[in-house]
């Protein structure tokens, strides 16, 4: 199935990764970004979920979290692209707003209301901007809060 599914990854131009514990796998022959992750023999002959399955689950982490980071939905270490769907993550978005904007909390709620819960656009009206002028720069800047934030910061100067 997997080797089917990168044949078929590559088919549609997706670029295809693969993860391995064997370095003769045919999957590391199969993708543009072969990963070998030499676990060495388990210790308990048969088993894959020791070594080998945990040295796969921390290199996914891994990619995964350097994904979101390139993608923009991490900005000093914290998440600001998450939906506030519950009053747990209201709470979050609310710290994390007060952190990068440097505001009190009933500013971070007022910024997050006005922006339909959206940590990048709030942090951004606290800045000044309205919350349509706040979308209008995040596309411009691809999403990247932290280009946004300087080019706020330029105008003020």
């Amino acid at each position: 199935f997997t080797l089917a599914a990168t044949d078929a990854a590559r088919a549609a131009g997706a670029l295809t990764v693969g993860i391995a514990n064997n370095r003769t796998a045919p999957l590391l022959a199969g993708v543009d970004f072969p990963i070998f992750l030499d676990t060495g023999p388990e210790v308990i002959v048969g088993s894959t979920r020791m070594n080998a399955g945990t040295a796969q689950k921390a290199a996914l982490n891994m990619l995964s979290s350097l994904t979101m980071i390139r993608l923009g939905a991490i900005y000093d270490g914290m998440m600001v692209n998450l939906r506030v769907e519950n009053a747990k993550l209201r709470g979050r978005a609310i710290a994390t707003v007060m952190h990068i904007a440097g505001c009190g909390e009933a500013e971070a709620e007022r910024a997050l209301d006005s922006s339909a819960g959206r940590i990048k656009q709030a942090a951004l009206v606290i800045r000044g901007l309205q919350p349509a002028e706040a979308e209008r720069l995040l596309v411009a800047t691809k999403g990247n809060l932290r280009a946004a934030l300087a080019k706020v910061t330029e105008r003020v100067r």
